[in-house]
C-alpha cells in the first residue's frame, strides 16, 4: 500500500513537472480575432474619441522574447476620410507600414499555471516611424484553462506624439479638419490573447 502511494505521488509530481516544462517550451502566437488595441484621441480640448487598430500580429518564444506588430493601415476611427488622412499624413504607411513592440517576458509568465494570474510592470521597446523609445506597461497576465494566455493592460500607456515624430502629421490633420487643436498625448489600452503552438 505504501509503495503504491509512493508510485502515485511520484507520477503526479512527474506529470506536473512535465506540464510546466511543456508550457515553458511552448511557442505562443497572438490570436488576432480575440485581441484588441485602442487609444483615445482628444480634439478641440474637450472632445474625446476611441480609435483602434484592427490588425495585430504577435508571438513570444520559449525564451520569453515577445514581438508585437501593429498594422498602421488598419487604423479605424469610425470615419473613413479620417482613416485615410491618418494613414497618409500621420503614419506615412507607405514608408512605415507598421509599429513594433518588443519585450522580454519574465520566467513567472512562462511558467504560469492554468487558472492563475499575475500582475507585473514590464518595460518594452516601441518603434514608430523608425523611432524607438522604452515604455513601461502594467499588465495582468492570466493563464486560461484552455491553454491560452491573456495579457491585459491595467493602466493606460501614455504615448506622446512628440516622442515619435508625429507632431507635424498631427498639425496637418488639424488644418485639414479645421480643428482648433488635437491632443499630442494619447492613452493606449490593449487586450492580447495568445495560444500555444
Amino acid at each position: 500500500m505504501e509503495f503504491s502511494l509512493k508510485v502515485l505521488l511520484s507520477s503526479i509530481i512527474f506529470i506536473c513537472i512535465f506540464l510546466l516544462s511543456s508550457s515553458a517550451r511552448a511557442h505562443w502566437m497572438l490570436v488576432k480575432d480575440e485581441s484588441s488595441l485602442s487609444f483615445v484621441s482628444t480634439k478641440n480640448e474637450h472632445i474625446s474619441e476611441i480609435q483602434q487598430f484592427t490588425s495585430l500580429k504577435g508571438e513570444f518564444n520559449p525564451e520569453g522574447e515577445l514581438q508585437i506588430e501593429i498594422d498602421l493601415a488598419s487604423i479605424d476611427s469610425g470615419i473613413k476620410i479620417r482613416d485615410t488622412r491618418m494613414r497618409e499624413k500621420l503614419f506615412l504607411v507607405d514608408k512605415f507600414p507598421s509599429a513594433n513592440l518588443t519585450a522580454q517576458l519574465p520566467e513567472s509568465v512562462l511558467r504560469l499555471a492554468k487558472g492563475n494570474s499575475i500582475l507585473l510592470t514590464l518595460p518594452a521597446e516601441l518603434n514608430i516611424m523608425g523611432i524607438s523609445k522604452t515604455i513601461s506597461t502594467t499588465i495582468q497576465v492570466t493563464r486560461k484553462a484552455d491553454n491560452g494566455i491573456v495579457a491585459t493592460s491595467t493602466r493606460p500607456i501614455l504615448i506622446s506624439a512628440t516622442d515619435f515624430g508625429l507632431t507635424s502629421g498631427i498639425e496637418i490633420l488639424q488644418k485639414l479638419a479645421g480643428l482648433s487643436g488635437i491632443g499630442l498625448t494619447v492613452p493606449v489600452n490593449f487586450n492580447l490573447v495568445f495560444v500555444a503552438h
